[in-house]
Parts: C-alpha cells; structure tokens; sequence
C-alpha cells in the first residue's frame, strides 16, 4: 500500500514532536478536523505550505520522487547544472585573461623602470 501524503504528515509530526493540536492550529482547523485531514489522499497547497513554515520542513519533498514533478525537478536540475557548469568556464576564462594581464602589466613595469633607470 503506497503511503498517502496525510500519513506522510503524520509520520512526520510524531518524528518532530508536533502534537496534532499544535499542527491543527497552523492551519486553522480543530484537531477533530486535522485528524480526517491526515486520512486524505490530496491536501490543499496552502495548508502544505502553512504546515511547512509552522515545522520549518519541506513538506513538498513528498512530491518530489512522484510524477510529474520529479521528471521537472531532474530538467531543473540539469539545466541548473549546465549553467554552473558554464559559469565556471567562463571563470576559468577570466582568470586566464587577469592571470595574462598581471604578466604584461609587470612587464611594463619592468620596462618603465628599465627606461627610467637611463
């Protein structure tokens, strides 16, 4: 039997030590209430967000390895690791050309010295 998202919560809650009047309270419902809210298959996205502020949690993460978000997350995922991965060419690009420039710029100063030197 998969594990809903309201049996998720409910793991989670007894993990933090949150008591359901506690967590029934963040998202404005009576304890009666929380706890039919925990046999649900679906929960509102607000009452997911409230109950995660309220335990400092992602409680989103329930969702993550589920479809589709999880084909989503592992597009952003890869995108987001191209453009590091492009940041820091384009880095080590810089840094050749301020390594370059350091060069030439002590070699001037060796020649102005030089010349001043005369």
């Amino acid at each position: 039997m998969k594990e809903t998202i309201g049996k998720y919560i409910q793991k989670f809650l007894r993990f933090k030590g949150i008591s359901n009047k506690d967590a029934a309270e963040s998202i404005g419902l009576s304890e009666s209430a929380f706890e039919k809210f925990l046999t649900k298959e679906d929960i509102l996205i607000s009452r997911l967000f409230k109950l995660s502020q309220f335990s400092a949690e992602n409680l989103m993460q329930f969702y993550y390895e589920k479809e589709p978000l999880a084909s989503f997350r592992k597009k952003e995922i890869l995108e987001f690791q191209q453009k590091l991965e492009f940041a820091n060419v384009l880095i080590e690009k810089n840094n050749l050309i301020i390594e370059n420039q350091t060069k030439y710029i002590k070699e001037l100063e060796n020649r102005l010295k030089k010349l001043n030197a005369k």
